[in-house]
């Protein structure tokens, strides 16, 4: 050492010391701090370190100036870097950092948790509509700081995470009960389906007032945060002895609902309704966690060939039409069986096949 080094190691030995570990200033940056990399860390000389702290054991991935990935770490644990100026992904948001060597750069996360009772996914999403990450109702995500869309079942609001906090959003849930095995759908006050379930199984929903749609068949229901709301139905089921036929439900006004095979039963909401076998009609109440059982008959014209018989109503209406030896289901009643130009009248029990013979 030289004298005058010599010197300066007696009588200022500050300088020293700011010569061999001061860093250049670095530019403020609300997420991340700048250190010296500890002595004790695994860092290569020239090289500096990334640190990416956060709540969950998400992964941070850097990327060079070209968007090329050139590597991960998970949350909370140390990475060595090259000097140069990265961005850093965590969840798809993104922040840039200049890592120096000798430098330990420390950068903080904020978390966002949607809460819900149901087995669903929430869906975190940019100011353009670009999904940055998702997860399963009651499970943090990790991000870097900012403004974001947050999506549940199609239902959206703004949401803000904030540096080393954890912003927390509940859901509500809607059930419609029913036993059919039916599906029920949600729509928004713009008609447009947001998503749709089993009927008894829940979905999970932000807070706002929705509409249900079950047949074809509507009520509306309010959604609050961390609240279940639950609507019933009731059923119609229409039985017969010709399985292979339908009943056809319209509303009071003569709109078709749905229409199902004879002895399977159909999902309603609560209100009153019209039935129908092969045009003939029947007035029905549905009332919630009941079924509403309507019984028809069978009518058969039997005999050789091949021809068809016709079923007229007590006004001469045609109800509908079979091959002979085939037969047709109706309420019970008095009707008009036709054969070319003969007529016979017959008569529909509730449960039983009326056989007539053509010939006869």
């Amino acid at each position: 050492m030289t004298s005058r080094a010599l010197l300066l190691a007696l009588y200022l030995p500050g300088l020293i010391v700011c010569l061999g570990s001061c860093k250049k200033n670095h530019p403020p940056d609300a997420c991340c701090n700048f250190t010296d990399v500890p002595r004790d860390a695994d860092i290569s000389d020239g090289h500096g370190a990334l640190l990416v702290q956060g709540s969950t054991s998400a992964h941070f991935y850097v990327l060079d100036g070209s968007g090329k990935q050139v590597a991960s770490q998970r949350l909370n644990e140390t990475l060595a870097l090259e000097p140069g100026a990265y961005q850093v992904k965590v969840n798809n948001a993104s922040h840039s950092v200049n890592i120096e060597a000798g430098t330990l750069v420390t950068c903080s996360t904020g978390g966002l948790i949607t809460s819900g009772n149901t087995s669903d996914y929430y869906h975190i999403m940019d100011s353009l509509g670009r999904q940055m990450a998702y997860e399963k109702l009651g499970k943090p995500i990790s991000l870097f700081p900012g403004s974001f869309q947050l999506r549940v079942n199609n239902t959206e609001t703004a949401v803000e995470v904030k540096l080393k906090e954890l912003t927390q959003v509940r859901t509500g849930t809607i059930k419609v009960r029913g036993n059919t095995g039916e599906y029920y759908y949600v729509l928004d006050d713009s008609n447009k389906q947001l998503n749709y379930s089993m009927l008894d199984k829940a979905l999970a929903f932000l807070p706002g007032t929705y509409l249900l749609k079950v047949n074809n068949t509507s009520m509306k229901a309010d959604v609050l945060a961390g609240q279940a709301t639950e609507i019933t139905t009731g059923n119609l089921l229409v039985k017969g002895l010709t399985e292979e036929e339908y009943y056809y439900v319209t509303d009071t006004l003569g709109n078709a609902l749905n229409y199902q095979n004879l002895n399977k039963p159909l999902a309603f909401f609560p209100g009153d309704y019209h039935i129908r076998v092969n045009n003939t009609v029947m007035k029905g109440r549905v009332s919630e966690n009941e079924t509403q059982e309507f019984i028809t008959g069978s009518l058969m014209l039997t005999g050789g060939g091949t021809g068809y018989y016709y079923v007229l109503d007590e006004t001469g209406n045609q109800l509908n039409y079979n091959t002979l030896n085939k037969s047709l289901s109706f309420f019970p009643s008095e009707y008009t069986v036709r054969l070319g130009s003969s007529t016979r009248k017959a008569t529909v029990a509730a449960g039983k096949l009326t056989a007539i013979d053509a010939f006869n």
